[in-house]
């Protein structure tokens, strides 16, 4: 493989990291207000009614209490979340995780995960049944039955000890409900359904996670699913926001699973009785006046006949997408591939252990930065003999380097007798530049997915490392625009200059990298050898906006194979940039050598 082709190769490499900046950036803050008072509700209802037309939106808090005082919210308190949730529709739409803040500021919010319709960035998840052919239902159970008035049994706080019982009365049929939560993020939803009419009757049992607008926190990221998620047949299924708001509906059927919608750590789903058929229903509509993106699905037609009695269960997930969690659920509730909802993405069989090392790791550590750092190494050492081959073709073919120039010195206008040279010097020093390229392809793969897992671990969200890097999932908090924290600014203190501002770990990156080329065979072109030279410049711009632990992983790497490729080419007895810096410091070994009546390296 002559130079050209090895530098093509190189920026084919390059480009594939870059390409991630391109795709990579989108707080917003949404006010509380104090509660309305019992004589302001009247005024309020109206608001309601205006926003509903629409207009601008309504504090979540003042929509809260209207509910409240009807008597048709129900007060949800377990270890893990904080809320309510409407009768009306049996309506999930007011939530909080208690455990989880916004960010890492001692006064910052808990995150929102529900509000509800007519707020800022509505959410939802419901859960009915609809009645074939019924006022709303249609000849095929049409409606999200979202405005059922179901009526309170017994319960006026949903806790993990303490269940809701709920009734419906519908058009010849009643379903008794009993709603229970665990102290994690999942609600069971057991229905008795009743056909109390003298003929036979059709129900469709239907639920939805709804999303009004997109999002405030969306990325925008190319690697990373932010939409519709679920699984149906046993398969997952997919769909970005930007894909559904252009195709507008998605339907699959098979076997039930579940459908939802997530981001990068967050996951709202309506899981399906397991063990049944359904359809899986993803759209985009106007609704009231505004965008609504909605995942739900609809079972099979449940026909019963008078006086029959059926049960149901159902389940609602509203939480944080912990692989172990969610496998848990998939292990003690037969939720059909509930851990498909973490994105790790079309390498799966790395990205899966991987993940899983870097929390086993994190947690027997105490440190998710020091997890990473651990992760590295263990794969620098799995890696090392495919490592060692490479590093020593780099070191042969640098030692031969000066050869090869003189080669094209004098044969550069016999471009067939200078490859034949070439060749035979490759043959007789026993030097193949394949052996240097191939040992990287698999290392590519590996890359990705780490790069994938420290990007969706949901434990490496707000974990500390040391010193002032408090959050791994965020950049870098200090730059040279608040002089390393030297002065009492944000480290961008405006956004339009976020590209300008590099952080500790972005520079030792970019030295790093530049280390690293010393080690490698300079090309001998001067356009390929300048732009190799500003190659580490170039990255420490398009690496610094991502998150800490991500640079910290590149960093470590970085590092360890400066050691290991040192070491091979010293090995190798070939002479580096490196060692000229050495002598300067410690003096020439290789005087000393010549001193002592030894032979020295070759240079």
């Amino acid at each position: 493989m002559d130079d050209q082709k090895r530098f093509l190769l190189a920026m084919l490499l390059s480009g594939l990291v870059m390409a991630g900046y391109f795709f990579f950036f989108a707080q917003p803050a949404a006010e509380q207000a104090k509660l309305m008072a019992q004589e302001e509700i009247a005024a309020s209802q109206q608001k309601i009614e205006q926003v509903l037309t629409p207009t601008e939106p309504v504090d979540r808090s003042e929509l809260i209490a209207i509910e409240t005082s009807k008597g048709t919210r129900i007060n949800i308190e377990t270890p893990s979340l904080t809320g309510s949730f409407s009768t009306t529709g049996s309506r999930f739409d007011d939530l909080r995780l208690k455990n989880f803040k916004q960010t890492i500021k001692k006064d910052s919010e808990t995150i929102i995960l529900f509000s509800p319709q007519g707020s800022e960035f509505a959410a939802e998840v419901f859960d009915n049944w609809v009645k074939v052919g019924g006022a709303s239902g249609g000849a095929s159970g049409g409606g999200s039955g979202i405005d059922t008035p179901w009526g309170v049994v017994s319960g006026d706080t949903l806790t993990p000890t303490s269940p809701i019982t709920l009734r419906l009365d519908g058009d010849g049929y009643s379903v008794q409900r009993v709603i229970s939560v665990d102290e994690n993020f999942l609600f069971t939803l057991d229905d008795t359904i009743t056909n109390t009419s003298s003929a036979e009757i059709s129900l469709v049992r239907k639920g939805a996670a709804r999303q009004y607008g997109l999002p405030d926190n969306l990325l925008n990221f190319f690697i990373l699913q932010e939409g519709a998620v679920g699984v149906v047949d046993g398969t997952l299924k997919k769909w970005k926001y930007k894909k559904l708001a252009k195709k507008k509906s998605f339907v699959e059927q098979g076997e039930s699973g579940w459908i939802g919608l997530t981001d990068r750590y967050w996951l709202s789903a309506a899981i399906a009785p397991q063990g049944t058929q359904m359809s899986a229903n993803v759209t985009f509509k106007n609704l009231n006046g505004s965008d609504v993106y909605e995942a739900g699905y609809n079972l099979a037609p449940t026909v019963l006949s008078p006086g029959i009695s059926v049960q149901s269960t159902g389940y609602i997930y509203a939480g944080a997408k912990s692989h172990t969690l969610l496998k848990e659920y998939m292990d003690t509730k037969g939720i059909a591939r509930m851990d498909l909802a973490v994105d790790y993405g079309v390498l799966r069989i790395l990205t899966v252990p991987m993940s899983w090392g870097l929390t086993k790791l994190g947690n027997l550590t105490g440190n998710f930065g020091v997890g990473i750092l651990l992760m590295t190494l263990i794969l620098k050492l799995i890696l090392f003999p495919l490592n060692n081959k490479a590093y020593s073709s780099m070191a042969k073919m640098r030692g031969i380097a000066p050869k090869v120039a003189k080669m094209k010195e004098r044969y550069g206008d016999d471009r067939m007798k200078l490859q034949q040279e070439t060749m035979a010097l490759y043959k007789k020093e026993g030097v193949s530049p394949v052996a240097g390229c191939l040992p990287m392809i698999p290392q590519m793969f590996i890359f990705f997915a780490l790069y994938k897992s420290l990007f969706i671990t949901f434990e490496m969200r707000h974990a500390p490392f040391f010193g002032y890097l408090k959050d791994l999932s965020d950049r870098d908090p200090l730059s040279i625009m608040n002089g390393f924290g030297l002065f009492p600014w944000d480290g961008i203190p405006f956004e339009a200059l976020s590209f300008f501002a590099l952080g500790p770990l972005a520079l030792l990156y970019g030295i790093t990298m530049a280390l690293m080329q010393t080690l490698n065979t300079p090309p001998t072109d001067k356009m390929q050898a300048r732009i190799m030279q500003l190659m580490p410049l170039f990255f420490m711009f398009i690496l610094a906006p991502f998150a800490a632990g991500l640079l910290l992983y590149w960093v470590w790497n970085n590092i360890l194979t400066i050691f290991q490729q040192y070491y091979i080419t010293r090995k190798n007895n070939v002479h580096t940039p490196l060692d000229a810096f050495f002598n300067k410091i410690f003096g020439d070994k290789d005087k000393k050598l010549k001193a002592a009546g030894k032979k020295p390296n070759k240079k």
